[in-house]
């Protein structure tokens, strides 16, 4: 079937005309009242429309669809009448269809299928949003393995295998292709903000993290690629298997014969078989891709960093070309400047005189006397707020009810408590201590800090370690 045996003639007539960008508003608000309404009333719709584009709508020239109706028909330019008129325009165009309830007069709108795939195609283009990779190699694994535990749906496993590769050479393709469209908008004269927010905002976020960080890790090829091709090749050697699948096929009357779907089935298989073992070089090609784009981002970033386009930038580059006598003047008609000069070692000079040098005095060398009293007030400070009487309680605090703890179970929480526990390894030989501990070989990290292993001990269990 043809295209516009299919769709109406006129359809897209409305995203070619001069309200183009309310018609696709209009559309949009369609869309939403079909997500969220089973039954569209057109009254609804009327009203969803001034709601969401109140001030479009009144600001709209309709001068153009007036020209298009029967004569003697008068357009009503109030709120509800342009509302009313683009719902008409829409029924005319087939992007919509109108019925009756009944029993009454009230209307309803219905969208036929054709129109909400174009919808939808047109708001995600619109819209930009972020497509969730959809795990294309791994939903293909699922479903051929799944197929030992539910043989009666091998031939559904087969199709939703088959289709899932068909949908990851697709991802894999326009992945190849956007990397390609963000080179060539790269070349393009962005200053160094645009620059680095096309590669970090838009580039790494809907491409990298995305498709490719998935593709190369969770859903990689290689993780499923020969438990794929291993089931694949079972089928093929099994006659039995592949006519069940056709009589599976011909129950849901897809296959009207055997042949016909013997010939499709092992056409879907080498299809998957082949892609698979293929795959890879596609996305080596990709890496190779990603990589030239890489390096051609960073090179272009580096070069529009280092030379300042920036009202600074340009000056210094007139100043330094100011000693040219046209550029010179041009600069004293648009700028008031005066020409100046310096004194450098090619300039004349007197020479000066050489006078007798004479000794001088040398620089008194000060004693600096040292406080004793400062430094015992530091330390005794230092004893108080560290006393023996902390530490042992922050080692009994540590040991939980149990008889001994590792370093390595610890959690240091902040500088204070990292202090508490190198005291407490000075202070493990003294005599009222009520722990004993042994150093062991190696550190350990704990929240950025480098402690000693060790092994505290309550006394008296000292060689139970």
């Amino acid at each position: 079937m043809k295209l516009f045996e299919r769709i109406p003639e006129r359809l897209f007539s409305i995203l070619t005309s001069s309200n183009k960008e309310l018609y696709v508003e209009a559309l949009f608000v369609l869309r939403q009242a079909f997500k969220t309404e089973l039954v569209i009333r057109r009254i609804d719709l009327v009203a969803m429309m001034i709601d969401a584009m109140e001030v479009k709508i009144i600001q709209a020239d309709f001068s153009e669809e007036a020209e298009e109706m029967d004569e003697g028909i008068k357009v009503d330019v109030s709120l509800s009448g342009k509302a009313y008129l683009i719902i008409r325009k829409l029924k005319e165009t087939g992007w919509l269809e109108v019925e009756y309830q009944n029993s009454s007069f009230e209307e309803d709108i219905t969208i036929p299928d054709y129109a909400i795939s174009i919808i939808n195609l047109l708001y995600d283009i619109s819209t930009e949003r972020m497509k969730e990779y959809n795990s294309y190699v791994f939903a293909t694994y699922s479903a051929l393995k799944n197929t030992e535990e539910n043989p009666d749906y091998m031939y559904q496993a087969l199709q939703a295998a088959y289709q899932n590769t068909v949908q990851l050479v697709d991802e894999l393709k326009l992945l190849f292709n956007n990397i390609r469209r963000y080179y060539q908008r790269m070349t393009t004269e962005l200053n160094i903000n645009e620059l680095l927010a096309e590669h970090f905002d838009y580039y790494k976020e809907q491409i990298i993290d995305n498709i490719y960080y998935p593709l190369k890790t969770i859903d990689s090829v290689p993780r499923f690629k020969h438990a794929i091709l291993l089931r694949l090749n079972e089928w093929v050697l099994q006659d039995e298997v592949i006519e069940m699948m056709v009589m599976q096929g011909k129950k849901r009357r897809i296959y009207t014969s055997e042949e016909e779907g013997k010939e499709d089935i092992l056409e879907k298989i080498n299809y998957i078989a082949n892609t698979f073992e293929n795959i890879e070089g596609m996305i080596a090609e990709i890496d190779k891709k990603h990589v030239a784009y890489t390096n051609a981002s960073i090179d272009r970033i580096r070069y529009m960093m280092n030379s300042d386009r920036s009202v600074k930038g340009k000056l210094v580059e007139l100043l330094k070309q100011s000693d040219k006598a046209e550029i010179y003047s041009k600069l004293s008609e648009g700028v008031l400047v005066y020409q100046q000069g310096y004194i450098d070692d090619g300039s004349l000079y007197n020479r000066t005189k050489r006078t007798v040098k004479s000794e001088g005095k040398p620089t008194p060398i000060e004693e600096i006397e040292v406080d004793n009293g400062l430094i015992d007030t530091f330390l005794e400070d230092i004893r108080k707020q560290y006393s023996f009487r902390k530490i042992n309680e922050f080692v009994l605090e540590c040991f939980s009810g149990k008889d001994k703890f590792c370093t390595e179970d610890m959690e240091i929480r902040c500088q204070e408590e990292f202090i508490l526990l190198i005291l407490a390894t000075f202070q493990t030989g003294q005599r009222n201590t009520t722990y004993c501990m042994e150093f062991l070989d190696g550190t350990v990290e704990k929240n950025g800090y480098r402690l000693p292993k060790a092994i505290f001990n309550r006394k008296g269990l000292e060689n139970s370690v």
